[in-house]
């Protein structure tokens, strides 16, 4: 959820070797002879939702089951949506019906065909799976024409169908077959359709992945020994020491190895928000005015100067970035000063009832269902595993003195947070997650029923619904970007969640690993292309 990649997050990727005349043996592993086997080691959190894409979201898992599960469509390096099991697809003239056309040589691990009764088992799956349900609520058929044609038949009409069917690990093509075959199937799948097929798995361990051998375009990467790892400072001493080759690291660390000058580091303008969430059921965040406070109170460069080491950049009201066709650039939340900010702020919580005592700290004065004198402060958890979010929430600490808020950082267990967050446990708390674009974002950020609506806005709104769905069915790319001008607007004025800047995964690269580029999105294509010089 938090290091995009992407979400949103970031594919953390690995160390690598080239084994020269090594047969290997792992269990589990492929038997097929090879002279040179091509080894890397990604270095990542466990998956600790598991790998069944109808329950896991978190990039923990999302990021494995992309290189294990493939997707019809799938965005290139450039953000371009292209075929990936599809070979293509045609629309309806109103939008309400897709065809989709597999490869001929689109085949799973054990070599049987990628069929479109696969393609249909898997949909029919999408749709009754906590993930993808809410994204696929208007698609009302699923028919196999032939052994490679599949037709979608949608109830509302949408322009990003085949976006949707693009969403890595999460829309995965899975094996009828072999899925029916296995109660306990998502313990160690098999017959998978994506570039690598998983062969052992570890817990609190590790896992391994081999090549697919039968997939469309069969990676050059033949081994991942995929170690599961929190420690970016870890992931860095790992690529110094020449033990690892690829990483994610910190930010701090990432600055020490860019001067050094001996491996690469990699960044890309992902749309990786970085966010506080609140409960907007009950005070003090049911009130618009102490959203939009908040927002003015929090000093957006401040925070990325201390904690991202200057990278990823801020935002004043719009949340996406301006490669999008569908930005607009909002400036709500610019100020001239430091002085004028905590005016505005200040402004806005006398407004709510919040008021300054002596000591400066504000209590309760009017407010529904509050006690008069009731002091605002609030506890703000974090996940205890990112650094930088501690630092982050400890510079929201010092911003909301300034206007009388008093906010106490509260280290949290990971393995549990974000379920915590769905639960609505906190008042208040910390995220970062990624998206592929305007419509990724408000289909599963936004929307009632969003992968990660729970998890980010908490929004169940039917008028928004529909604004969004008109977004996503818009007739032309000009008026769906009209539609998403509005929606940025009414997000920046509403303050559902307040977006102050992005996270950019900062990843270490050594020089022999060549063809590599830090991906959009947590899909697997980057590491398909990627090889060792």
């Amino acid at each position: 959820m938090r290091r995009t990649t992407a979400l949103a997050g970031a594919f953390v990727l690995v160390g690598v070797s080239a084994l020269a005349g090594c047969s290997g043996s792992e269990p589990g592993a492929s038997s097929a002879p090879s002279t040179a086997i091509t080894e890397i080691t990604m270095l990542q959190p466990e998956p600790s939702q598991g790998l069944d894409p109808n329950i896991a979201a978190a990039d923990a898992s999302r990021i494995p089951m992309a290189m294990m599960y493939e997707t019809l469509t799938e965005r290139d390096a450039d953000g371009k949506l292209v075929g990936a099991l599809a070979e293509k697809w045609e629309s309806s003239p109103d939008n309400t019906t897709y065809t989709f056309t597999l490869k001929g040589n689109a085949a799973f691990s054990d070599g049987t065909p990628v069929t479109a009764e696969d393609v249909k088992f898997s949909f029919d799956r999408m749709k009754t799976g906590e993930v993808m349900k809410g994204l696929l609520s208007t698609l009302t058929g699923v028919e196999a024409v032939d052994q490679k044609t599949v037709r979608f038949t949608l109830s509302a009409p949408s322009r990003i169908f085949p976006e949707t069917a693009s969403r890595p690990g999460s829309a995965a093509i899975l094996s009828k077959k072999a899925v029916e075959a296995k109660p306990d199937y998502f313990t160690l799948p098999t017959a998978t359709s994506g570039p690598w097929q998983l062969t052992s798995y570890v817990p609190k361990g590790s896992a391994i992945f081999d090549a697919n051998a039968h997939y469309p375009t069969p990676p050059k990467i033949s081994k991942i020994r995929y170690t599961f790892s929190e420690d970016p400072s870890g992931h860095a001493a790992a690529i110094e020491s020449g033990s690892g080759d690829i990483a994610n690291i910190g930010y701090t660390d990432a600055e020490r190895l860019k001067s050094g000058g001996s491996v690469q580091v990699l960044q890309s303008d992902a749309l990786a928000p970085l966010f506080w969430g609140w409960d907007r059921t009950k005070a003090p965040f049911s009130d618009k005015k102490v959203r939009q406070a908040v927002a003015f109170a929090v000093d957006r460069v401040g925070r990325q100067t201390a904690c991202w080491s200057g990278t990823g950049g801020v935002t004043y009201g719009n949340i996406l970035r301006p490669w999008d066709p569908n930005y607009t650039e909002i400036s709500t939340y610019q100020t001239s000063s430091r002085a004028d900010a905590i005016s505005k702020a200040d402004a806005l919580l006398d407004e709510a009832g919040w008021v300054q005592g002596a000591g400066g700290a504000r209590t309760a004065k009017g407010v529904a269902g509050v006690a008069d004198g009731t002091p605002f402060k609030v506890s703000v958890p974090y996940e205890s595993n990112w650094p930088a979010a501690g630092c982050h929430v400890q510079v929201l600490q010092q911003n909301l003195k300034d206007v009388g808020i008093q906010v106490t950082p509260e280290k949290y267990d990971p393995a549990a947070y974000w379920g915590d967050v769905a639960k609505g446990k906190f008042a208040m708390y910390h995220g970062g997650a990624g998206a592929s674009g305007a419509a990724d974002l408000y289909q599963n950020w936004f929307h009632t029923g969003g992968s990660l609506t729970s998890l980010t806005t908490h929004l169940e709104d039917q008028s928004l619904d529909a604004k969004i769905d008109q977004a996503l069915g818009a007739g032309s790319p000009a008026d769906a970007t009209a539609i998403f001008k509005e929606l940025e607007q009414w997000q920046a004025d509403e303050v559902p969640m307040l977006v102050v800047g992005y996270q950019w995964p900062q990843v270490a690269v050594s020089k022999r690993v060549q063809n590599f580029t830090a991906p959009l999105d947590d899909d697997s294509y980057s590491l398909v292309r990627a090889s060792v010089g």
